[in-house]
């Protein structure tokens, strides 16, 4: 032994829940996404991603506008609800994102388009 040292190995509970609550946004996503890609590889064809994520891109590139709207009303809407209903919704999304992989892929896309067009027209302006 080493003294009355105990080596600690892996994580507590407690721990697990500290560090889940204080990054909360990031596990869901995370979670989100991967479900998302585990899923989409079994049960459905990797194409149907692709295909999806690809005309969410370019829906995002050419409507950034009405696209930062659509996900600032559906953020405000999940934030503006009890703590309860906001667990409903993550566990709804997260069902939806087994069974129907490609729908993530999809609002990934549009993010994606929305982001990259901002991107460009900020960096451009900076010239």
């Amino acid at each position: 032994m080493n003294g009355n040292k105990e080596t600690k190995k892996g994580l507590s509970i407690k721990e697990l829940e500290g560090f889940a609550k204080k990054h909360h946004f990031e596990v869901f996503f995370c979670l989100f996404f991967f479900l998302a890609g585990v899923f989409g590889l079994l049960l459905w064809s990797p194409a149907w991603s692709v295909i999806l994520g690809t005309i969410g891109a370019i829906v995002g590139t050419l409507f950034p506008a009405k696209m930062h709207q659509m996900s600032h009303s559906l953020m405000g809407f999940v934030f503006r609800q009890d703590r309860n209903t906001q667990l409903i919704l993550a566990a709804i999304a997260l069902v939806l994102a087994v069974f129907i992989p490609p729908l993530v892929f999809l609002l990934i896309g549009l993010h994606a388009g929305k982001s990259m067009h901002a991107t460009a027209r900020d960096e451009s302006s900076n010239k």
